[in-house]
C-alpha cells in the first residue's frame, strides 16, 4: 500500500484579533498523512506576545487532543493531531487560533511535516 504524498508547501496566513472576537483561524488545506501540522508565527501585532493556536479540520472540528500551544513571534511549531486517524487521508484541515487581545498575527503553516 502507497502512503499519499506529503503536502509540505509553506500558505501564508493573517489573523485578526479583538477582545471581542478572539477566534481566527488559517485558511484550509488538504492534509495526507499522520505527520503534525507545521506553522511559523512571523508577525504578531499590538504588543501580543504570542498567540495560541490548535490542529481542527476544516470546519473547526477540533483533533488537537487537547494540545494547544503558544506561538511566539520567529517560532516554529510542529501541532500534535488526530485527524487522519479520525477522518481518513485527503481531509482539508486548519490552524484555530485564540488570542483575547486587539491586534493581529500571520506566518506561513502546512498541514503535512517533513
Amino acid at each position: 500500500m502507497l502512503s499519499a504524498a506529503s503536502n509540505t508547501g509553506d500558505t501564508s496566513w493573517t489573523n485578526k484579533y479583538t477582545v471581542n472576537s478572539m477566534y481566527d483561524h488559517t485558511p484550509a488545506r488538504k492534509k495526507n498523512n499522520r505527520s503534525a501540522y507545521y506553522n511559523y508565527t512571523s508577525k504578531v501585532t499590538n504588543s501580543m506576545n504570542y498567540i495560541n493556536i490548535h490542529a481542527a479540520l476544516y470546519d473547526g472540528r477540533d483533533v488537537s487532543g487537547g494540545h494547544e500551544y503558544k506561538s511566539y513571534v520567529g517560532s516554529t511549531t510542529h501541532l500534535w493531531n488526530n485527524a487522519v486517524e479520525s477522518t481518513g487521508s485527503g481531509v482539508s484541515v486548519r490552524i484555530n487560533s485564540i488570542r483575547k487581545a486587539n491586534g493581529s498575527a500571520s506566518g506561513v503553516w502546512s498541514p503535512d511535516s517533513k
